[in-house]
């Protein structure tokens, strides 16, 4: 009896325990944090660990994140473009979207019309990023290593803008002769490893993301991480989403 007793117990132990998720995630400023802090990691643990789940992260530049997920190596990986990756499952609901600025010198601010002034001209943005899948101006575009790099060279007039995601680059951050201003939102998802694995946690992330939007716990999570203000009008777009009936 004792013995039967002890073999049940194992079994409820093994039943029970934690499930780890290995999200992959590139070192993004209020998303993804070395120290297991930011808005993706605050999704990922909000939907996942009242099921079970541990997550445990991996932090690695953007393009190895997408190789291993596609490669079955690792569960998920966050911030990815719609269809940007093949043989990976993405979900309905995204895990935020990329708040697209345009920097350049002020001096250019007066002649700015939009989305119709970047056609031909020289436009700057960091490597990995595919700005111009989404942004139908033909543009002369360039890829740079590195924030600070891309500033220096429009500041020297070698180009005429830089694109940017404003929330991680805020305009208090830029120096005094250049401004800033919001193209559009490019929605950004998870994607999921093509296993068993990956297709259930796939499964379960749009009624996740449904509770935690009616529950006003998406917008609270934008709040602790201090970006909430650039992301309202995205937040609210979502809201009016969650509460569309179900088809």
């Amino acid at each position: 009896m004792v013995r039967l007793f002890l073999f049940c117990c194992l079994l409820i132990t093994s039943f029970v325990r934690a499930d780890t998720i290995h999200v992959y995630c590139d070192d993004w400023p209020g998303f993804c944090h070395r120290d297991g802090k930011g808005v993706y990691l605050d999704v990922v643990r909000a939907i996942y660990e009242p099921l079970g789940h541990e997550v445990k992260l991996h932090m690695v530049p953007y393009k190895r994140a997408l190789a291993v997920v596609s490669q079955k190596e690792g569960d998920m990986a966050m911030g990815v473009y719609r269809g940007e990756v093949p043989g990976v499952h993405q979900p309905d609901y995204p895990d935020s979207a990329d708040y697209v600025s345009v920097v350049m010198q002020k001096r250019w601010l007066p002649h700015w019309a939009g989305e119709h002034s970047l056609k031909e001209q020289e436009v700057l943005w960091l490597r990995g990023w595919a700005f111009d899948k989404f942004i139908p101006e033909p543009m002369r575009w360039f890829e740079i290593d590195s924030h600070e790099m891309a500033l220096q060279l429009l500041i020297k007039g070698r180009y005429r803008y830089y694109l940017t995601d404003g929330a991680l680059y805020p305009e208090g951050s830029l120096p005094p002769e250049l401004v800033q201003v919001f193209l559009r939102w490019i929605p950004t998802y998870p994607i999921f490893a093509d296993t068993p694995k990956g297709r259930q946690l796939h499964g379960l992330w749009d009624p996740g993301m449904r509770t935690l939007i009616r529950q006003g716990k998406l917008a609270e999570i934008y709040r602790q991480n201090k970006l909430y203000d650039y992301y309202q009008d995205f937040l609210r777009e979502q809201v009016v989403r969650a509460n569309k009936p179900q088809p």
